[in-house]
């Protein structure tokens, strides 16, 4: 069988809070994909090791020295290439920050999926700060804590600018179903991979 592969990826991005998740389970949901979140994959073994919550900060050189969160995303990147060797196609939640805002991150991780790049796809969750702080005061998660006493810091322009490389825009303040319906209108997805 010389059949090309036809796995795709749809790499859900946005601040957290932003509505991102949700979104993403819906979306995985509804075209029967592999669902992949940044959180679900390494949460447990980071907070074991007593590490905090790191904010993202937008980068477009690749690490010099790994910092945790690298290895974070390095888990994450290594499952979904593996599920995409395998065939399966995914849709991968996590901020993304450096990977949406600088093409060359996003050349790289396009690269370390191993997949054509016209199989990659963003999906930029793009969500009101002050919504985005609302939705943390709610959901009074422990991770946010800090996050809500510096939200300047948490949602500067830096990490909150829309993607610098090509993306379908989600409006973070639809409804889940909403957003979904809008996305694969501008997606034209084809028949679900099975």
């Amino acid at each position: 069988m010389t059949e090309e592969p036809t796995a795709e990826a749809i790499i859900v991005c946005g601040v957290p809070a932003s509505g991102k998740t949700t979104f993403a389970q819906g979306l995985a949901r509804e075209l029967r994909w592999t669902y992949l979140d940044l959180d679900t994959l390494t949460n447990p073994l980071f907070e074991y090791m007593g590490g905090e919550f790191l904010v993202d900060v937008p980068t477009s050189e690749p690490p010099v020295r790994a910092s945790v969160n690298d290895i974070r995303y390095t888990c994450l990147f290594d499952t979904t290439r593996e599920n995409l060797g395998l065939g399966n196609s995914v849709v991968v939640v996590a901020p993304f920050t450096s990977e949406r805002t600088f093409p060359a991150a996003w050349a790289r991780l396009v690269e370390r999926l191993a997949i054509p790049a016209s199989h990659v796809h963003l999906a930029w969750m793009d969500t009101p700060a002050e919504e985005v702080v609302v939705r943390m005061q709610l959901r009074g998660a422990a991770r946010d804590l800090e996050k809500i006493k510096e939200p300047d810091r948490f949602l500067s322009p830096d990490v909150t600018r829309a993607p610098g490389v090509q993306h379908i825009r989600i409006d973070g303040l639809l409804a889940p179903p909403d957003q979904i319906n809008h996305f694969l209108d501008d997606f034209a997805v084809r028949e679900p991979v099975h």
